[in-house]
């Protein structure tokens, strides 16, 4: 199963989502205003479709929650916008992250990607997609679940097309690793 995972579109959506192949589409917030909201939702068509608001999206605030938690191709994840303080996870989201049991954690807000495995579990920031993060790249994610316990991030430079962080995972007694190509 392959899932699509942005963030930070701010209003601006160079990805066209409609035709990507992917089964699912996880938002991890700052997406935009209602109407974009709207048209994001459309054009993911009949696929599962997952949406946080993120610290920008106040007219999103009452229709989308903070943060989700929910079961995609066997694997549970959490989903939320802002999952850090500096150096550390925000406490409230560290227990929503063990009461969900969540194997992948997705978060969006510091326009920063990222794809490592934290104590046993597998942590994806796609960066920022409507504008340069703060790596200078609009960039979005794939999560590929392969089985019961193998996962493969890639994170891709919406503008040449090229995937900068490819890693696989696979879970070992109940753990997620990291797998050295």
């Amino acid at each position: 199963m392959k899932i699509l995972v942005i963030s930070d579109t701010h209003g601006e959506m160079p990805l066209d989502i409609r035709n990507t192949g992917h089964d699912a589409v996880m938002h991890a917030g700052d997406i935009g205003d209602a109407a974009f909201f709207g048209s994001l939702k459309a054009a993911a068509g009949e696929r599962d479709f997952y949406a946080v608001y993120g610290n920008t999206d106040f007219v999103l605030s009452g229709w989308l929650p903070e943060s989700v938690s929910a079961e995609i191709g066997g694997m549970k994840f959490f989903l939320v916008h802002n999952l850090t303080a500096p150096h550390r996870i925000l406490p409230e989201n560290q227990s929503a992250i063990a009461a969900a049991k969540a194997e992948i954690v997705v978060s969006g807000h510091t326009h920063t990607p990222l794809a490592e495995e934290r104590d046993g579990r597998i942590f994806i920031n796609p960066g920022s997609l409507g504008k340069a993060g703060l790596t200078g790249r609009r960039s979005f994610a794939e999560a590929d679940i392969e089985g019961a316990g193998e996962v493969e991030v890639k994170i891709f430079d919406i503008d040449s097309k090229e995937i900068f962080v490819s890693k696989r995972f696979n879970k070992i007694n109940g753990l997620f690793r990291e797998i050295q190509k």
